[in-house]
């Protein structure tokens, strides 16, 4: 760390001087080895508190340093520490010392005060040391425990003139002549309680935005039995409000939560109603997030021309559920004299905001609606926005974007700005201090109180460094708490109640904020969502395009659209970066699923399909497994030109069931094998699935050859009934003529005997 160029802000008596200051200082007790021991009431103790827990055995040793109770030293004050030691090794820690000390020179920037809190140097370089206590007793395996160390205010080698700001400790466990392992922390020097004239500070105005959210899921809607869970006495959602209500935190809450409880109605768990109407009442800035805190960033960057939002509701809402409220009628007038003009129980306003007639289920506007303090807001996730993202975010109406530091370039990065960046097109970004939101959002977290000292501390240091480093110019600054759950709702409420104790802090709204003075000294830096997330993302936004093409074919889209797209926010939600393998199982189960639905309306028919005509009718049966009625234009294309396909046949096919169509065809010339390509279409021209293909086999001369046959089978019917006929009558002309002939010609015995020519006729009479 370079050694800082201002002396004033320097200690005062750096260095070897200040040694031998503090060395006379100490005289009177190193003459009296009494205070010298290791006692509660010495100069430096050295205290066990006693072993807190049991680690696991990762051969590992932990330290970790913080004031142990004000993270503020004032004048003639001695610095009360805390110090942890864990021994997650196999073996126990032998007797050592504990060394503490004090960095060389003031922490008089942020980035001064980062360099020195991520430094993990194991020496005292840069620093001086102010005390040495040793460890009467070993530190047993996978153990831990705590020792108390004070160092006197004339050992630290501050004095009245030396100027207020950060200052860092350290400390290191070392045991036989090795360290074995170190920690460092802060606290603040602010000597106003003994001085006659304070120091100069002008607070920093601080506004802090907290997100209230809930785990992931992959649909878009909390179930009542989780809405039960979270809005519970200790329930994440319960811990999230208590920590913040009515405190000088804007509260960034997610529409999923609103919505999932009234979509229930009367069966929605009480706890659930009790919380929602905690949180009407409450008097902080409340502004909305993406639904499901789904990332506005990725969904443009994925593809998307604007953030996604609900389209409908109404597939998840039960009538049963809703009792419709009856008109509330004016109260008439007392006594025979009515107003004319008053209203009547007929034109009485209903009570607003709630379902009315006969249709008492709520629209989706009903469902959402919320008195927000701002719209205009957009949350993306850290360090992921980019350029063409602002475009985007202004024409859904977001036209202010909370900002982390990682989206912006300082032209000074020792100079601390305000909040507030003119990222153009009248757009406004407002940018997270990124020392502080850390440190907070550490802070929001610990689980013990050593850690919530340490990040407390951290906290105000950061806080301070700023107030300190230009004391006559007012500061607006942003702190951002991330989408998690405190472990404690007093531990939300406890850092933020300790930032009102801090002299440099001024609490500021979310809106204060955005109305400050623009900096002019920092410049937007594109970023971008990582490269596997917008893959995933970018998948997610075309099949919905599919599925929307798709519903175009239902007779009510917004049942297959609206799931849809709240699974597809719920899939967007920024808690998901923190679980990316998690992230992409849920992904690929929702483009599973939307692929069945994809494919839910099918063609049945495969054949072989035999054609012996010229014209025929060809039946092809269409299935559909969706719970409503589908309409579909059914084509058909041959692969060759030996069959000739009509128009296109339009089917309206029910809800999971299946109906045949009847396509015509006529064959044309030659005999073979055809695929009949059939390709189903929505009414407005999308296409349906994949096309299927039917096998046809086209024997289109059979017919003429059947004709034929036929024909002669008839002629040869026809010519033998002829020929019958023919030689029929042929044989009964002649038995008539047979018949018609003379007796004795046809008997001989009765043939008369021949006559004589010249035998004269026998006379007559």
């Amino acid at each position: 760390m370079l050694a800082d160029p201002n002396h004033a802000r320097r200690p005062a008596l750096p260095g070897i001087r200040r040694r031998i200051v503090a060395a006379l200082l100490c005289a009177p007790l190193l003459l009296c080895p009494a205070l010298a021991t290791v006692t509660p009431a010495t100069a430096a103790t050295g205290t066990f508190v006693g072993s807190v827990d049991t680690a696991t055995n990762d051969d590992t040793v932990g330290l970790h340093v913080a004031p142990a109770t004000s993270s503020i030293l004032r004048l003639n004050e001695d610095l009360k520490l805390s110090v942890t030691i864990t021994n997650d090794s196999a073996t126990a820690i032998p007797a050592g010392n504990i060394d503490i000390f004090l960095a060389e020179r003031a922490l008089t920037s942020s980035t001064d005060l980062d360099d020195w809190l991520a430094s993990d140097e194991d020496d005292d370089t840069g620093s001086d040391l102010m005390t040495s206590v040793p460890l009467t007793v070993p530190v047993q395996a996978n153990s831990t425990v705590t020792v108390a160390v004070t160092v006197p205010n004339a050992a630290l080698g501050l004095f009245e003139w030396s100027p207020w700001g950060p200052r860092g400790i350290a400390a290191s466990l070392n045991t036989d002549d090795s360290v074995r392992a170190s920690s460092r922390s802060t606290f603040v020097w602010y000597p106003d309680a003994s001085v006659q004239q304070p120091p100069v500070v002008t607070p920093v105005s601080l506004a802090v935005a907290m997100p209230i959210t809930t785990p992931a899921n992959s649909t878009g809607l909390i179930s009542a039995e989780d809405l039960a869970a979270y809005t519970a006495s200790s329930g994440i959602l319960t811990r999230q409000l208590d920590g913040v209500l009515n405190r000088p935190v804007a509260i960034a809450v997610d529409p999923m939560i609103i919505a999932s409880i009234r979509v229930l109605g009367t069966s929605a768990p009480e706890s659930a109603i009790t919380w929602l109407n905690r949180l009407d009442l409450a008097e902080n800035d409340i502004f909305p997030l993406g639904y499901a805190d789904s990332d506005p960033s990725l969904a443009v960057q994925a593809g998307s021309s604007s953030p996604l939002s609900p389209t409908s509701l109404t597939f998840a809402t039960d009538p049963a559920l809703f009792v419709p409220t009856e008109p509330t009628a004016a109260p008439e007038p007392e006594g025979s004299a009515v107003d004319p003009g008053a209203p009547t129980s007929s034109d009485a306003p209903a009570v607003p905001d709630q379902p009315t007639g006969e249709n008492p289920v709520p629209t989706l506007d009903q469902l959402l609606a919320w008195d927000y303090t701002s719209t205009s807001i957009a949350w993306p996730a850290d360090d992921a926005v980019a350029q063409a993202d602002l475009s985007a975010f202004a024409t859904a109406g977001l036209t202010t974007t909370l900002l982390s530091s990682g989206n912006v370039t300082l032209d000074d990065p020792d100079v601390t700005t305000s909040t507030t960046v003119d990222l153009g097109s009248n757009e406004l970004g407002l940018v997270a201090d990124a020392g502080i939101s850390e440190a907070m959002r550490s802070a929001v977290m610990a689980t013990t109180d050593d850690d919530w000292r340490g990040y407390m501390a951290e906290l105000s240091s950061q806080i301070a460094v700023v107030a300190a480093a230009n004391p006559d110019q007012a500061h607006t600054l942003l702190a951002t708490l991330d989408r998690g759950w405190p472990p404690t709702a007093a531990r939300l409420a406890q850092t933020i109640d300790a930032l009102s104790a801090l002299p440099w802090y001024s609490a500021t709204t979310l809106t204060a904020a955005a109305a400050a003075p623009v900096s002019t000294d920092v410049t937007f830096r594109p970023q971008a969502e990582p490269s596997s997330s917008v893959d995933l993302a970018s998948r997610l936004i075309a099949r919905e395009a599919e599925i929307v093409s798709f519903s175009t074919a239902l007779a009510d889209p917004s049942a297959v659209t609206a799931p849809n797209r709240l699974a597809v926010l719920a899939l967007l939600a920024t808690s998901w970066r923190t679980d990316p393998d998690d992230w992409r199982t849920a992904v690929d189960d929702n483009l599973a699923t939307s692929a069945e639905v994809l494919r839910s309306v099918t063609v049945s028919t495969k054949g072989p399909i035999n054609v012996v005509g010229s014209k025929v009718d060809i039946p092809v049966t269409l299935n559909n497994a969706l719970g409503q009625a589908v309409t579909v234009r059914v084509q058909v294309v041959p692969s060759n030109g030996r069959l000739v396909v009509g128009n296109d046949v339009e089917a309206v096919i029910d809800a999971s069931s299946a109906k045949t169509v009847s396509i015509p065809v006529t064959a044309a010339v030659g005999n073979g094998a055809v695929s009949l390509r059939v390709t189903l279409f929505t009414p407005s021209g999308a296409e349906l699935g994949q096309p299927s293909l039917i096998s046809v086999n086209v024997r289109a001369d059979w017919e003429g050859i059947g004709s034929r046959i036929f024909a002669a089978l008839v002629v040869l019917f026809f010519g033998f009934g002829v020929w019958r006929n023919i030689v029929h009558r042929r044989r009964d002309r002649s038995q008539e003529a047979e018949a018609d002939a003379d007796p004795l010609d046809s008997d001989p015995a009765l043939t008369p005997p021949a006559v004589a020519d010249d035998v004269p006729p026998a006379p007559r009479g």
